[in-house]
This record gives C-alpha cells, sequence and structure tokens, in this order.
C-alpha cells in the first residue's frame, strides 16, 4: 500500500516525558514501515521493524518495547498467533493490531486475542501515532511505583527508596533509575541510555560512565549488595541482588 498520500502533517508531536517511547512495528509492506518511520523518526521514538511473525515474537518476548504496532496478514506467523502467544507468556506490552480486515468479526477476534486497539487500513499517520501516544500514557499511568527488591521509585513524587530511607537524585539520574528499574532485569544499552540522556547530542567522551557512577553511588553505596550492574561492552541493568547473580 503507498501511504504517501495519508501522511498530512497536522503538527501532532510526540508527549515529551523522561524516556523516548520504543515501537516494533511489524508488517511485511516495506513502503508502509518506510511511511511511518519518515513520520516518527524525528520524533521522540526509537522505532525497530519486523516484517515476518517469528521474527516479530524473537523481538518482542522480552518485552522490551512500549507498544507493538503488529499487522495481522504476516508470513510465518500471523499477527493474531504472535499476539496470542506473547500474551501466553504474560508479555504485556501494549499492541494495536494494523490490518485492512475490517469487519466487526475480525475486530473482535483480534482484542479476543489480547489486543489494546485495532486500527484498519488504509489509516492516517497522524491517527497511528496519536494511538501509539494513548497506548503508552494508558501504561504509564498504571505504573505509578517501581519496584526492584527493595528499591522502590514513586513516580508521582519522584521520591527514591532503599531498605526505606529516602535516596536523592539529581535528574540524570532519576531519568537513567527509570528506564533501568522498567526494564530490569534486562540490559539496557549504552546507546539507549545516551539516546535517553543526550538525544542527537551526544557527547564526545564517555559521560555516560561519569552518570552510572554517580547513580551507583547514590544507589548502592556501602551497601554489600548492588542493584546497579555493569554488562561489558553491552550496557547497564538493574536487578534484585537478594535473588543472586
Amino acid at each position: 500500500m503507498n501511504t504517501h498520500s495519508l501522511v498530512p502533517n497536522y503538527g501532532i508531536s510526540a508527549r515529551q516525558c523522561y524516556e523516548p517511547i520504543r515501537v516494533l512495528i511489524v508488517d511485511d509492506h516495506i513502503d508502509l514501515i518506510s511511511n511511518v518511520f519518515a513520520y516518527l523518526e524525528n520524533k521522540n521514538f526509537i522505532l525497530d521493524a519486523a516484517r515476518d511473525g517469528e521474527s516479530a515474537l524473537e523481538l518482542s518476548s522480552n518485552g522490551q518495547y512500549d507498544v507493538l504496532i503488529l499487522d495481522w496478514m504476516l508470513p510465518r506467523l500471523n499477527g493474531l498467533q504472535v499476539l496470542q502467544r506473547l500474551r501466553a507468556a504474560d508479555v504485556d506490552t501494549p499492541t494495536l493490531i494494523l490490518t485492512a480486515k475490517s469487519d466487526i468479526p475480525d475486530k473482535l477476534s483480534g482484542f479476543a486475542a489480547g489486543a489494546d486497539d485495532y486500527l484498519t487500513k488504509p489509516f492516517l499517520i497522524a491517527e497511528l501515532e496519536a494511538r501509539i501516544l494513548a497506548l503508552h500514557t494508558r501504561r504509564i499511568g498504571r505504573a505509578k511505583i517501581l519496584r526492584v527488591g527493595s528499591l522502590i521509585y514513586h513516580l508521582t513524587s519522584q521520591q527514591v527508596m532503599r531498605d526505606g530511607s529516602i535516596i536523592h537524585l539529581h535528574s540524570g539520574s532519576r531519568k537513567l533509575l527509570q528506564v533501568l528499574m522498567r526494564e530490569s532485569p534486562n540490559v539496557v544499552t549504552k546507546d539507549r541510555l545516551e539516546s535517553l540522556l543526550w538525544g542527537e547530542d551526544r557527547p564526545d567522551r564517555d559521560l555516560l560512565r561519569t552518570h552510572i557512577y554517580e547513580l551507583r553511588k547514590s544507589i548502592d553505596g556501602d551497601y554489600p549488595l548492588k542493584f546497579v550492574q555493569t554488562v561489558p561492552k553491552v550496557g547497564y541493568r538493574i536487578v534484585d541482588p537478594e535473588l543472586g547473580p
């Protein structure tokens, strides 16, 4: 489908949040993927793409994406099969089914498989963006508190506590902590964390290491068990030290 004619610029921009919104777009039409990327890539999104169901399942099975855009008619595994397997594995990533199937029974089947939203082709990419933002906003709203073991982050008050003691963090450390706790126990790459802090204007030297050092000093300090872990040549993660390595 040629979507160039379906991309009016209504001036809708992504809601500014602590971190970019990570979206996986799954469709076997390369033109559609290209157009969506062209519209969203300069906004507050980090975009990945897959063109078949098995690739989509592999990429999304660890829950690293904030929103999943999933075509129904895919090779290898169709979109509903992918979604059913994700939900069976307790992956709750908000998912929008994007398809030419517009009949009510098809929509009901999509929701029954675990979809959170449903958009039929042809569509306006501005509407797709608005739906992505709505799905992400609802998910953020559900998670008022982040908790990894004895480490707690109250998102509304921006208060961080470990073992009942308040930890004072500057804004950069809070941004890092939020994304690391959301992704825990998964590793967050250095590239993603640098994008979070500096966007496209990344510093020449490794300032991320300095920020991680400050976060580690604040969170772990003199505690014998450490939350913040370095994964060499990859990135960083936060894990509950009581659970072991």
